[in-house]
Formats: structure tokens, sequence, C-alpha cells
């Protein structure tokens, strides 16, 4: 007999807070768009790409052929100096917390209307380890 594993009870999927693009505020979106200079529909296939849909669902989303998202994906991963997803969607919150970090920033949990996170896990980096990029 197999077991399934659990990714965790709802208790512990509500702890861990919105996943995808509803991770960041509209504001933030628009300051991380700003950030990277990208137009309007670039900013909505990265927050696409960060609710980890296809091409062929944002193309039938926004009524466009899959052949243009792609596309879309290839200048963002050129723009950003990327090479796919997972390392675009890395680069999107390093420039976030970049940008919630930079001086005279508001950070994200004091800005009105926003309860504040759980404290961070601190993060061990061994030596000889590269980071992420």
């Amino acid at each position: 007999m197999h077991s399934v594993a659990k990714t965790g009870s709802p208790a512990t999927r509500k702890l861990r807070g919105p996943l995808g693009a509803a991770m960041f505020s509209g504001q933030a979106w628009e300051e991380i768009g700003r950030s990277f200079k990208l137009s309007g529909r670039e900013l909505q296939v990265v927050k696409e790409i960060f609710d980890d849909r296809t091409e062929f669902a944002i193309a039938a989303r926004y009524g466009v052929s899959q052949h243009t998202v792609h596309t879309y994906c290839e200048r963002l991963y050129r723009k950003l100096a990327v090479t796919g997803r997972v390392k675009l969607v890395l680069r999107v919150v390093d420039e976030f917390l970049a940008l919630t970090a930079a001086p005279g920033s508001v950070p994200p949990s004091r800005q009105p209307g926003r309860r504040s996170p759980p404290p961070a896990p601190q993060l061990m980096v061994e030596p000889g380890f590269a980071s992420i990029r």
C-alpha cells in the first residue's frame, strides 16, 4: 500500500500567506513594473507566470496567439537577464526585496491596511555556495 504525502493542513496553508501574483499588492506590482521598465502587457505576463499559467492559458486569457505569449516570455527573459520561468520569479522577488529595502521605501508590512507577516526564517548560507542569480 502506498501512502500519499500531504502538503499540509488548511491551517498550515493559511499561515503561508497568498501564493502567486497575490503575494504582492497592486502598488508593489506597479513599482516592480517601473523598476524593470515593463510594458503593461509584459507585467500581465509576469503575473500570469507567477500564477504558474502556461503560455497556452495566458494566450487564451488575453485573446492572443500562443506564439505572441512565447515572444513576450522570451523578451522578459532578456530584459530581466534570466533563462527561464523559475529564475524570472526569483528575479522579481529579489527586485521586490531590493525595492522595499531602498532608503525612503515603505516596507509592505507597514503599508496601510496590510497586516505584518510572521517573521521570516533565518537563511543560512554555507561558504563556497554560489547565490542564485
